[in-house]
């Protein structure tokens, strides 16, 4: 027979989870406590084999409570048992001493079995927060691995670029100065010309926009002229004709 012993503050969880445990044949619920001093207390008189423990609680929290037992009552097995998922909570309650971390979710057979194994001396963690510690240690060794890999591509950037900085060094220095002078006469020179030629092309088209402005201005003076002399042409053949 597996005594337990259940820590909530919530009289509707202790009925509940009793209520879970009374068709197992092999669990009695020895007692309730509705705070962490209460449980201390309980577990000094009743000396339960498994305690249900909550976290949250008034006057002593579950973990206080839980260190205090643990450190205490060594045959007395605690099972953490919150609605919390965190993962700081689950740290906390196995560093403490805690021999398992069971969400209240949990169903009544999965409950009993937990404690059993607690019992027994095997450590239990909720699927679901299995489940969620390797999906986190996943995604940390992935992120890992990519920096990692990030951090190597740099390093290789980085040798690539010492090894270019190292030869224009060597370029600069191993270069004469008669050499480089040179250089730069050759580079003004050209930006000279360069800039000649723009203003070259720059004098052509201010030149051909003249003409085509002048252009325009005769096109239009001839076809004014010739509109003139068609108009005079038909008034002459009107009066020619009328006269007749």
């Amino acid at each position: 027979m597996i005594n337990v012993l259940i820590a909530d503050d919530q009289n509707f969880v202790r009925k509940t989870l009793e209520s879970y445990l009374e068709p197992e044949s092999d669990l009695n619920v020895v007692g309730f406590a509705e705070d962490g001093e209460q449980a201390i207390a309980q577990v000094a008189s009743l000396k339960p084999d498994v305690v249900l423990m909550d976290i949250e609680m008034p006057v002593m929290d579950g973990l206080t409570a839980t260190k205090t037992i643990t450190e205490k009552y060594g045959d007395t097995k605690v099972l953490m048992l919150s609605i919390h998922d965190r993962e700081q909570d689950v740290a906390r309650a196995l560093e403490l001493g805690a021999k398992g971390y069971w969400l209240k979710s949990t169903t009544a057979k999965e409950l009993a079995d937990a404690i059993r194994h607690v019992h027994k001396g095997y450590f239990q963690l909720a699927l679901e927060l299995v489940e969620k510690h390797f999906q986190r240690s996943e995604i940390f060794r992935l992120q890992s691995q990519r920096d990692f890999e990030l951090n190597s591509k740099l390093e290789v950037v980085d040798r690539v670029l010492a090894k270019i900085e190292q030869k224009i060094d060597w370029l600069e220095k191993s270069t004469p100065k008669s050499l480089n002078q040179k250089i730069e006469s050759i580079v003004k020179q050209e930006i000279e010309q360069q800039k000649e030629r723009d203003d070259n092309l720059q004098f052509r088209f201010d030149r051909l926009r003249h003409q085509l402005n002048r252009l325009e201005k005769q096109t239009s003076l001839i076809l004014t002229t010739q509109l003139v002399c068609n108009l005079v042409l038909i008034v002459a053949i009107i009066a020619i004709n009328y006269l007749r």
